[in-house]
């Protein structure tokens, strides 16, 4: 066979085996990542097939070169056949049989690790994941409160990054997690996607859904697909981001929830004064009830976080007032005889900044005198910016500094409780009579 004979058969069989091994590798890795088939390492194994298929074939293109250079030159029939059915073994039966061999065997490793996680499920009467339907977020429609604003029926807690140690309370039925604006959670992460989970309150159990993100959702370290249930402690991770899911005490939030003044009936002191001089109850017109129930609400509803009083105390309350922060302009009425100050939610004073520690000091009460200890162990806690080292002794007007958080200590006078004289009411016999008021100055 002469050089120019063998080139045509050469080269288009040359070139075609180095496309083959090229596209045998996109192939697993489409296999892989797409259709989410088999291990990395049923992938990685083989695109090392097709390298090595590569890595045989460069010597066969030397050869050729220097063989061929002359093309008077004649190769005999067993020399060039056997160099192109080298050619055909190495660069096209070699790394279609590994991408076959990689799509085959995932399958059956997928089947197989489906029939043994069936198996080892233990049989219970519980509602499976796949079965479950919870509420899903619908765009437009704000998600209810499971019990009420202020009571949240868990927290996300960061475990990573900047953010590491803050709480995100979860207070709605449904709470989103995304890149979206109008996501709950909002992640700040590449890896998340816009609209990525979604955590739901069903039936008094939490239902965690991937909603269909391009990165996936691990829970506890395993990818999940769909729903399934999540309980407190459970470590959920999306991206770069790792959260730890805290669940609230359902008989605490349902105490909290729980309101005595619900069933109340408001009644104003005209009622009760009116009571006692006709002696029997005195039905009022609706106008003037409503307005004296609301009344009564505005008065019986405080401004300031100020103790009520209570039969026995002294007359003298203590209290932390917060000079910054989120909380500035606080006050805490300091009660009972150890006060915890930190970021927990076990914390008796809860100061939800990066620089508090979990349990960063404490204030204990002993014969009327109260006494600030550090419980960090950081040397960041100081009194009249003196380091605390041991328990000091606090003084009215003197400030204490967390962090970057500033407490100042003080003394105020508790609230006595007054009695007020009757209102005396002018009758005439077609009925109660006008009720006489001290009148406001007008301004002029």
């Amino acid at each position: 066979m002469s050089a120019l004979q063998f080139s045509s058969f050469f080269t288009p069989l040359g070139y075609g085996s180095l496309v083959c091994c090229i596209v045998a590798s996109a192939i697993s890795v489409w296999i892989k990542t797409v259709h989410r088939r088999g291990k990395n390492v049923h992938m990685l194994v083989t695109i090392l097939g097709c390298m090595v298929a590569l890595c045989l074939l460069l010597p066969v293109f030397l050869w050729f070169r220097l063989r061929t250079l002359a093309p008077q030159t004649r190769l005999a029939g067993l020399e060039s056949w056997g160099i192109l059915l080298y050619m055909l073994v190495c660069g096209w039966l070699m790394p279609l049989s590994a991408v076959v061999m990689h799509w085959f065997v995932a399958s059956t490793f997928s089947q197989a690790k489906v029939v043994d996680k069936q198996s080892m499920d233990p049989i219970t009467d519980q509602q499976p994941a796949s079965t479950l339907q919870p509420p899903r977020y619908q765009s437009g429609i704000v998600s209810p409160y499971v019990f009420r604003e202020d009571i949240p029926w868990g927290w996300l807690e960061y475990k990573n990054g900047s953010f590491q140690g803050q709480r995100l309370a979860l207070k709605r039925v449904v709470a989103t997690l995304g890149r979206e604006e109008y996501c709950d959670i909002w992640l700040d992460d590449d890896m998340a996607s816009r609209h990525h989970a979604e955590l739901a309150w069903h039936n008094g159990q939490i239902c965690l859904t991937d909603c269909s993100s391009l990165n996936g959702l691990l829970l506890n370290g395993q990818r999940i697909q769909g729903t399934v249930l999540v309980t407190s402690n459970d470590r959920i991770e999306i991206g770069h981001q790792h959260f730890s899911l805290i669940l609230a005490e359902q008989k605490d939030a349902q105490a909290d929830q729980y309101d005595p003044l619900v069933n109340h009936t408001w009644r104003s002191s005209l009622d009760l004064q009116a009571e006692i001089d006709t002696g029997g109850p005195v039905s009022m017109a609706p106008e003037a009830n409503s307005s004296a129930m609301q009344a009564n609400r505005a008065r019986q509803t405080p401004n300031t976080d100020v103790a009520l009083p209570h039969a026995g105390r002294d007359n003298e309350a203590d209290y932390l007032m917060v000079k910054n922060g989120k909380r500035a302009g606080q006050r805490v009425i300091l009660e009972g005889p150890v006060c915890t100050i930190g970021r927990g939610i076990e914390c008796t004073v809860i100061l939800t900044d990066l620089s508090i520690a979990r349990l960063h000091a404490q204030l204990v009460q002993q014969e009327s005198q109260w006494y600030i200890q550090d419980m960090a162990g950081q040397n960041n806690t100081f009194l009249n910016e003196d380091s605390v080292t041991e328990a000091s002794i606090l003084t009215p007007g003197d400030l204490i500094r967390l962090g970057d958080i500033q407490l100042a200590y003080g003394k105020m006078s508790r609230l006595s409780n007054t009695t007020m004289p009757p209102i005396a009411i002018t009758k005439t016999m077609s009925g109660p009579g006008p009720l006489r008021l001290p009148s406001r100055v007008k301004p002029e």
